[in-house]
């Protein structure tokens, strides 16, 4: 009970709602945990079978609700099976508190969500919610479109998606009339998977802020949780004063999001594994990007989707700091689209690329389109190389891989690029910095191609 008051004084200063999961209390007093000031309060008990922690019977459940009622409580939240009756029956106690009325699903966001919005809304509570597991980020545009049917009829309605695909719908859903969202007030504190904290909705996303005119922009892949474009964007859009969010749309299916997003969007960035996967779904493309065979960042018009690419003038100014590109060898770690794009910046730069890929297949058939030489992981320690560029994943999980070049490979006078941006400094760019070797690292790959695609977004909104 102490830790609970605390927490609730804590989360007060911050916002004037906040919701108390009592099944995680071992000994509940209301007239301690009510007594104002205090901000409003949404009681929450589910038991075990609900997904909670309170293992009493539903009767001991229904009383605890009853007394929160009495002692005040702004709102309670029950689930949906508890039908008609008893919902009924709590709404009596006192009529001044609001019923939300919950059904959650842990696996999947439900197929029939339209008929359970119906047969919900005939319950009777005063809002409903609907919380479900994203199986892919085009789930939350059904929670959407949703919301969008109950702001028509009038229904008060909480509506988002669980875990990690899911993380776009709780930052948006405001916009799309969703009564509340919720979040943790620290990382350790999530009451549900995919939570985000508190100080992230308001000083990252600026939830408080959005409305139907902000113009939404992300970042396109799998994973995306490492990539720190959320606050380069978003950091960018405050400073310019305009009235736009960048957020993270994990997918697992590229044309279901697309076409899901298509309407809403004005730009987002792609990263692995889409990079040339996008490509056949733009409606136009620039000459670069078009030769390349691959796009990092897509503007939307009107619903139309034009690619660019702006990792290929990063990676050619980058390397151009560092030594002139004429005349060098450059071998090139995977068959990918970052890989791509480098080799592509070589070339365009009268370097010799050679690609080294796991599979000689791929390998083959990127060299054979870039009309450049090609190998395997086997023959790199025999090359001879003045540009080591890596565009695999490798080094994205220090500790749980293998070393792609043993240390013996690097020289003095080497340039080592790594485009892998967390961690910063990389095994692989370890061993060649204390080879002696000049480095380029990820992160400056990634606040270049970010400098170029800001200025393409902030253009576009324009």
């Amino acid at each position: 009970m102490s830790e609970a008051v605390r927490q609730l004084k804590l989360a007060g200063r911050k916002t004037n709602l906040v919701e108390i999961r009592i099944d995680g209390l071992s000994r509940i007093d209301f007239q301690q945990l009510l007594r104002k000031p205090r901000p409003r309060v949404i009681i929450t008990n589910r038991r075990t079978t609900e997904g909670g922690k309170f293992s009493g019977t539903a009767n001991e459940q229904y009383d605890i609700l009853s007394t929160a009622i009495r002692c005040g409580a702004d709102f309670i939240d029950v689930e949906a099976s508890w039908g008609d009756g008893l919902i009924t029956s709590l709404r009596n106690h006192h009529p001044g508190t609001n019923i939300i009325v919950s059904h959650h699903d842990g696996k999947q966001t439900p197929e029939l969500l339209e008929t359970l919005y119906e047969d919900m809304r005939k319950i009777g509570g005063d809002i409903i919610k609907i919380a479900a597991t994203a199986i892919d980020s085009s789930d939350n545009m059904r929670m959407f479109n949703l919301l969008g049917r109950a702001k028509a009829e009038n229904q008060k309605m909480i509506a988002l998606c669980m875990g990690e695909y899911g993380q776009a719908g709780r930052v948006l859903g405001g916009m799309f009339g969703s009564f509340l969202t919720y979040a943790s007030l620290g990382d350790t504190e999530c009451t549900a998977p995919g939570q985000i904290t508190f100080d992230e909705l308001i000083k990252i996303y600026g939830v408080d802020r959005l409305d139907r005119r902000t113009r939404i922009f992300g970042l396109v892949g799998n994973p995306v949780s490492h990539s720190k474009g959320v606050y380069f964007h978003n950091r960018i859009f405050r400073r310019k004063k305009v009235n736009a969010l960048y957020l993270n749309f994990l997918t697992s299916d590229l044309r279901g999001f697309l076409d899901s997003f298509r309407q809403i969007l004005h730009g987002f960035s792609v990263t692995m594994p889409f990079k040339e996967h996008i490509v056949p779904f733009l409606d136009s493309i620039e000459t670069d990007a078009m030769e390349l065979g691959a796009v990092n960042t897509v503007l939307v018009n009107k619903g139309k989707f034009i690619g660019c690419n702006t990792d290929l003038p990063a990676i050619a100014s980058l390397l151009a700091r560092k030594t002139s590109l004429r005349g060098k060898r450059v071998t090139v770690m995977g068959t990918g689209g970052t890989a791509r794009t480098a080799a592509y910046a070589a070339i365009a730069h009268h370097a010799q690329p050679t690609i080294v890929g796991r599979s000689p297949e791929k390998a083959r058939a990127l060299a054979h389109e870039l009309g450049c030489e090609w190998t395997g992981f086997e023959n790199l320690r025999e090359m001879k190389t003045d540009i080591l560029i890596n565009g695999t994943p490798v080094g994205m999980h220090p500790g749980k891989e293998r070393e792609l070049v043993q240390k013996t490979f690097f020289r003095k006078g080497m340039v080592v690029f790594d485009a892998v941006a967390s961690p910063a400094i990389t095994r692989l760019l370890a061993s060649a910095e204390s080879a002696g070797c000049a480095i380029i690292t990820g992160v400056e790959l990634f606040k270049r191609q970010a400098q170029l695609q800001s200025r393409l977004f902030l253009r576009h909104i324009a």
